[in-house]
């Protein structure tokens, strides 16, 4: 569902100026959106049907520190929101506020262990015997939601789930074309599908609760893990608002839940391809999230956001013409009159 938040368009007249058709405020507006997944790939090195596959599964490659075969956080699964149709590009990152932003992924099968609410220290995927290794005082590894990195020329908007995994080699760490990464402090984003390989705590955007559970409790098939998104920090809010700009929310789900060749258990998540999915008896992913487009150009005169004042801004002005509307009355005199038509015209052009 949309919510928009605008003037209505209507046309007027005023003598001595011509007829202007007024065109709805970007800023100021707000969306409410609900939408599936556009595309999803599970991102795995022996993946033999890229992009068409009817669930995918996350788990981690622990052998340290020596084997670097394979990432740590060996299956991932990338997932798609073209939002451009849903939420007006271009306004900048900052001109987007996203109040709420929750994502989730329908469990395929049982989970392969218990739930983990909590971010867990690189130290503790350690073998027993290795040194600085931590005990893991929780049962169970949290599922993560990062954001979706890119290399080798693959870029947020370009990228299809049927790519490739890698244009450089399928073994190896950090190859991956798509892979799953953290907002650093500057706002750059850093791999982190072999953290622990290389000594660091990976913080991820959330982690997965699952509504009636407890953790340390086992999730089964069709329970829906839910990612929260904190928002009111301001390195997801800019990650955001990038996206939004551009159109596409691409996502990257990880564990390092541990797994080894013919495991019969794994945790799998259903992908978009599946029959249950494209009939409705089960969901992939969807997001569900909350923006407003905010006015950044800091220009009072500039009425329809657009950074611009022309005469679309005209336009409104006029219509609030011998009213006590605060947008338009610059002089502050408690009418919009001649004296504020005056302000706006010298800003025509900024």
């Amino acid at each position: 569902m949309r919510v928009f938040h605008h003037l209505p368009s209507h046309t007027i007249g005023l003598a001595g100026l011509a007829t202007v058709l007024l065109a709805a405020p970007l800023c100021g507006q707000s969306f409410d959106v609900t939408m599936p997944t556009t595309a999803d790939r599970w991102m795995y090195p022996f993946n033999a049907t890229p992009g068409y596959r009817p669930a995918g599964s996350v788990f981690g490659y622990n052998a340290y520190p020596d084997e670097t075969s394979f990432d740590n956080r060996d299956g991932q699964i990338i997932v798609a929101f073209d939002t451009s149709e849903i939420v007006p590009t271009g306004q900048g990152a900052e001109g987007y506020d996203v109040s709420t932003m929750t994502f989730q992924i329908t469990l395929a099968g049982n989970a392969s262990g218990p739930i983990d609410p909590t971010v867990d220290d690189w130290r503790t995927y350690l073998p027993e015997e290795a040194k600085g290794a931590l005990p893991d005082e929780d049962p169970g590894r949290p599922i993560e939601l990062f954001a979706a990195g890119f290399r080798n020329g693959y870029e947020r908007l370009t990228w299809a789930e049927g790519d490739s995994f890698s244009d450089t080699d399928l073994f190896g760490q950090n190859t991956r074309n798509v892979f799953s990464a953290e907002i650093t402090p500057d706002g750059s984003l850093r791999d982190v599908s072999s953290s622990f390989t290389r000594d660091f705590t990976a913080i991820p955007l959330a982690i997965a609760s699952f509504p009636g559970y407890e953790a340390g409790e086992t999730p089964v098939e069709g329970e829906v893990a839910t990612f929260e998104l904190d928002t009111s920090d301001p390195l997801i809010q800019g990650w955001l608002g990038e996206s939004l700009d551009e159109g596409r929310l691409v996502f990257a789900v990880t564990s390092l839940i541990g797994a080894s060749q013919g495991d019969s258990v794994l945790t799998q998540f259903y992908l978009r391809e599946n029959p249950l999915v494209e009939v409705g008896v089960r969901e992939s992913s969807v997001i569900t999230f909350s923006v407003d487009i905010i006015d950044v150009c800091e220009i009072p005169e500039d009425l329809n956001g657009d950074c611009i004042v022309d005469g679309a801004d005209l336009g409104i002005f006029l219509s609030r013409w011998n009213t006590a509307d605060e947008s338009a009355d610059y002089n502050e005199d408690g009418i919009v009159n001649g004296g504020d038509l005056g302000r706006l015209l010298a800003a025509f052009g900024l």
